[in-house]
Formats: structure tokens, sequence, C-alpha cells
């Protein structure tokens, strides 16, 4: 369970830095997040078929949600900035300038 806490802290590094434009985030997000599935691939699921086809599914997924973001960034990234407080609003314009 701890392995997965790991992971989800992974995703969730990979979101902030996302929403704050900050690649340090999202790579050791991402670096972290193939290490999990590196784990899962060669210690629970070695001997499965169908585990493949799934990471194959996952990363096809993210593929087309990373070009649905970066269609849709400006207008994703000011309905989550509205949704912030007020002081890390504008902490986040002063840094955009």
């Amino acid at each position: 369970m701890s392995k997965f806490l790991y992971f989800c802290i992974n995703l969730l590094m990979i979101g902030v830095g996302v929403l704050l434009v900050r690649r340090v985030f999202v790579i050791f997000g991402a670096l972290g997040s193939c290490g999990y599935l590196g784990y899962l691939a060669s210690n629970v699921f070695q001997d499965s078929v169908l585990f493949p086809v799934m990471l194959t599914a996952i990363g096809l997924g993210i593929i087309y949600l990373g070009v649905l973001w970066q269609r849709h960034e400006k207008a994703i990234s000011q309905t989550v900035r509205a949704r912030m407080p007020m002081a890390l609003q504008e902490l986040l314009e002063s840094k955009d300038r």
C-alpha cells in the first residue's frame, strides 16, 4: 500500500507541476510513476498477459490527455486559477510576468 501511496504522490506532483507550469515537478513525478509501473511489471504482474496491453492503453490515454491539454491549456489554466485562493493567484500572476 505504501508504494501505491508513493505513486499517488507522484501523480499529484505531475498535476501540480502542470497547473503551476513547473517542469521539475512534472519530470520527477513522471520518473516516480514510471518506477512504480516498473515495479508492478516486474514483481506483481510478472506472468500476466494483459498487463502489457493495459500499460499500452494507459500510455495512449496519457497521450490523448496531453493533446487535449495542449489544445485547451489556456482555458483550463484560467478556470483552475480562478478557483485558487487569492494569495496563490497573485503569486502566480507575479511569476508569469
